[in-house]
């Protein structure tokens, strides 16, 4: 693999990284505001109940 498609793949990935920090920063900060208290636990545990929740949400 060349060193540059090396680098942009990286780059990628880390955006990525972001991204989906974001997105879950986003659901927390939300269902937090809502005082919904055992979602934000299911959440974190689960990842259906997270998808449940940015659909919800409208979190994309």
């Amino acid at each position: 693999m060349s060193r540059e498609l090396e680098q942009w793949l990286l780059e990628e990935y880390k955006k990525g990284l972001e991204e989906g920090e974001d997105r879950v920063a986003a659901l927390f900060k939300r269902v937090k505001a809502d005082g919904r208290l055992q979602d934000f636990s299911d959440a974190l545990k689960d990842k259906n109940a997270r998808e449940k929740l940015y659909k919800e949400y409208g979190i994309e």
